[in-house]
C-alpha cells in the first residue's frame, strides 16, 4: 500500500531540518559525479554507521513511524539539470530485504517520485510518501529549481 500525506511535519520541525542540513557542520558526500547528487547518510547498514545528526533530524519521524529499527536512512539533493532523469535510489544493502520506506520531500519543484506500476507523484514541499513493502521506485532531479531534496528512511 502507498500512502501520501501533505504537510507531514510541523513547520518548526521542517525548518529545523533545513537549518541543520545547511549548517557548516553538516557534511555532504558526492554520490554521483556525473549527475552531482549530494547525499548524507544518517544510518547505514542497520546501524553499522550512525551520524551525529540522526536523532535530531529523523528522531521524531521514527517515533511517528513506530520503527523497530532503521536499515538505512539518508537525505539526497538531486541537483538541477536541463533534462529530467530518473534514478534508482535503493542501495545494494537493501536488496533482498523486507522493509518499509518513508520519503519526505523537502522542497517543491517539477521533479517526481515514480513507484513501480503507479503513476508519478509530483514533488510538493513537506509531502510524505509511505510505502509498506519493498517496491522499486525512482526519484528524479529537477529542471526548474536549484535542487530537489528527499529524505529517505528504510525501516522495519
Amino acid at each position: 500500500m502507498i500512502q501520501i500525506e501533505n504537510n507531514y511535519l510541523n513547520h518548526d520541525l521542517l525548518l529545523n531540518i533545513e537549518k541543520i542540513c545547511s549548517s557548516k557542520d553538516f557534511q555532504w558526500i558526492i554520490n554521483d559525479w556525473q549527475n552531482l547528487h549530494l547525499q548524507h547518510f544518517f544510518v547505514e547498514e542497520k546501524g553499522k554507521k550512525v551520524c551525529f545528526f540522526t536523532n535530531e533530524i529523523i528522531g521524531q519521524i521514527l517515533k511517528n513511524l513506530k520503527a523497530e529499527y532503521v536499515l538505512e536512512s539518508s537525505i539526497t539533493l538531486f541537483t538541477k539539470k536541463s533534462e529530467m532523469n530518473e534514478f534508482d535510489c535503493v542501495s545494494d544493502f537493501l536488496k533482498d530485504k523486507d522493509y518499509k520506506t518513508f520519503l519526505l520531500i523537502l522542497n517543491s519543484c517539477n521533479g517526481y517520485t515514480r513507484i513501480h506500476g503507479l503513476k508519478q507523484i509530483e514533488t510538493k514541499r513537506n509531502m510524505a510518501i509511505f510505502i509498506d513493502k519493498p517496491i522499486p521506485f525512482v526519484n528524479t532531479n529537477t529542471t526548474n529549481e536549484n535542487c530537489r531534496g528527499v529524505l529517505a528512511i528504510h525501516y522495519q
